[in-house]
């Protein structure tokens, strides 16, 4: 569907009551001063989809300075494009002006550039063009209680595919990062990418090279969260994406076609894990990333990591990443704690290790210790061993916890 045509309009799918409230009070307060206002993106992609959104986000073609006298408790945020975070007890919600869609070449070709701005103001035509994939273009107007698609979202979700909104070769040329979205999306929502997509993700995958670090740290850490993690580290290879991703285990996993395969036992494990209602964190999974190479680096004739003591293999390994993708501090040290735990919680995994006294009290005291507990046991399902271990030492921490209240 091209941008200037009249949108398709249907009505709601699914109750009324599985808006939140306060979000359709914003929009009802926008379009009242006389401002077009939607509920916008992911949550409505999620309702059409039979879930219930975790945000609600507003587009208006209200400037932010005018969503700031409409609302009392509201305050200006970003940089290069001003939002309005509005209050609403202990919530807030983003309320952001309708922006133009960028400018698209018409014939595909490699001088499309990546987007470096993209902070011009338009209208809802042209906010639902500029976004990423069809579904999540898709605007809710909670008043007329009507959905809005400018894009061709609807029928998309009704055939369950992931199209991008456009060329799939201008959109991955304009942001790579969109590539890491279509494995995301195709992966949480369970939908099909669509055919051109796939083979233009694979023509410009060398792209990501030019990418922000810190942008695909977060999405990699969003890939982990999917629930899917197994399916995504298929889709990753299948692209070929782990250089521009992970390029501080691409030697490892180059070295020994086994190195993969453990990385990819620790990824199913991570669904089991999700699957129990367990929710990984950024430690976490960098834990899991990293953990089956610092497991190796913890045997001294293995090391290939110049350090003098078994604790500092596990920091000097995330701290070539965390330097790269700028990670916040506390979650590198917690990972490298979680990992180097192990060394306490297995002693058997690690015969090359020197045997020491430590004070498993002191440990379980810290507030990383019982992500240190679960990633024993995302360890022990992926080499299916035996649990015992993992509730021996969680009884155990229980116990002391229990005599500390």
């Amino acid at each position: 569907m091209s941008k200037g045509k009249v949108p398709e309009r249907c009505s709601l799918p699914f109750p009324r009551r599985y808006l939140d409230r306060r979000a359709v009070s914003i929009v009802r307060r926008l379009q009242e001063a006389g401002f077009e206002a939607y509920l916008v993106g992911g949550c409505v992609r999620d309702l059409l989809l039979g879930s219930r959104p975790k945000d609600f986000d507003i587009a208006t073609a209200a400037r932010p300075h005018q969503v700031r006298r409409l609302f009392r408790r509201s305050r200006l945020i970003g940089r290069r494009f001003k939002i309005v975070h509005v209050h609403m007890g202990r919530d807030f919600f983003e309320v952001a002006t309708f922006r133009a869609a960028p400018e698209e070449q018409e014939d595909g070709t490699e001088e499309v550039e990546i987007i470096q701005r993209d902070n011009v103001y338009g209208t809802a035509d042209e906010d639902a063009h500029r976004r990423d994939f069809t579904v999540n273009g898709l605007f809710l107007d909670p008043i007329a209680e009507e959905i809005v698609d400018w894009v061709g979202g609807l029928r998309d979700v009704e055939d369950e595919v992931l199209h991008t909104i456009g060329d799939p070769d201008v959109r991955f040329q304009e942001d790579p990062v969109r590539i890491l979205r279509l494995i995301k999306f195709m992966r949480r929502l369970d939908l099909d990418p669509g055919e051109e997509e796939i083979k233009a993700a694979k023509r410009h995958v060398g792209r990501l090279a030019d990418a922000a670090p810190a942008r695909l740290a977060e999405e990699v850490f969003r890939l982990l969260a999917t629930r899917q993690a197994e399916g995504v580290w298929e889709d990753v290879l299948a692209l070929g994406l782990e250089p521009f991703l992970l390029p501080e285990l691409q030697g490892w996993l180059a070295a020994d076609p086994s190195h993969g395969e453990i990385l990819r036992g620790r990824m199913r494990a991570l669904d089991r894990l999700a699957a129990e209602g367990f929710e990984t964190d950024y430690a976490f999974s960098l834990a899991v990333l990293f953990g089956p190479r610092a497991e190796q680096e913890f045997d001294p004739q293995k090391r290939t990591i110049r350090v003098n003591e078994f604790s500092q293999v596990a920091s000097a390994l995330l701290g070539e990443f965390q330097q790269r993708a700028r990670l916040p501090r506390h979650a590198v040290s917690h990972a490298s704690r979680i990992l180097t735990a192990q060394l306490r919680l297995d002693p058997p995994a690690f015969l090359a290790r020197k045997k020491r006294k430590w004070n498993f009290q002191a440990l379980a005291e810290q507030d990383w210790f019982p992500l240190a507990l679960e990633y024993l046991k995302l360890r022990l399902v992926a080499e299916d061993r035996d649990l015992g271990l993992y509730e021996d030492w969680r009884k155990k921490a229980l116990s002391f916890e229990a005599e500390g209240s």
